[in-house]
């Protein structure tokens, strides 16, 4: 059990001894808020200071990656031969692929009708009649919500015509990153 950090108490035998407590304490607390707020308008001077150079690096870094992006985009046979990255110099160049998510097909469907549907649901398999619910494992009944969590994890078995038929997707972004190498040290500039 962690123990609780209780201050010590001044000792206070009078109504003087008292008031001339509170006095320390207001008096410390101007002070705490003068020396705050110094030190507010000093860090906020520095990021002032600061700010115009790192703005101009940020649109630097952001024109020339924009650059290197479309070049790869372009040039991507030739300058990955089958691989999704490439390792440079300084730096490993590359796509990668966001983890999937389950997405709705129409925009106008919600993720209750989309529930109600996948419930009903049923593909062929071994249960009664060669029949199926597909549904019940990937709906909660709380209120009825997709779960999409369980969807991910099986989504490599699901029926593309299920998916279809329920109105959703599994779908991934590709990104594109410049990735330093770890073990290069601070290039001067």
């Amino acid at each position: 059990m962690k123990k609780m950090n209780i201050p010590h108490s001044v000792l206070i035998a009078s109504r003087e001894g008292m008031a001339a407590a509170v006095n320390e304490i207001v008096s410390a607390r101007l002070r705490h808020a003068e020396l705050a707020a110094q030190m507010e308008q000093e860090m906020a001077g520095v990021q002032k200071r600061y700010a115009e150079r790192l703005a101009g690096l940020e649109a630097d870094i952001e024109t020339k990656e924009a650059g290197v992006r479309v070049y790869c985009e372009e040039h991507r046979e030739r300058v990955f031969t089958g691989k999704k990255s490439v390792e440079l110099a300084l730096a490993t160049v590359g796509f990668r692929e966001t983890p999937y998510r389950v997405e709705k097909v129409r925009a106008k469907d919600s993720w209750e009708e989309i529930a109600g549907r996948l419930a009903g649901m049923r593909v062929a398999g071994d249960g009664e009649k060669g029949m199926e619910f597909l549904g019940e494992n990937y709906v909660t009944y709380r209120e009825p919500s997709v779960a999409k969590g369980r969807l991910l994890q099986d989504r490599v078995k699901i029926p593309g015509e299920v998916l279809k038929a329920v109105g959703i997707r599994f779908a991934f972004d590709e990104v594109f990153y410049i990735a330093p190498r770890s073990e290069m040290g601070r290039v001067a500039a």
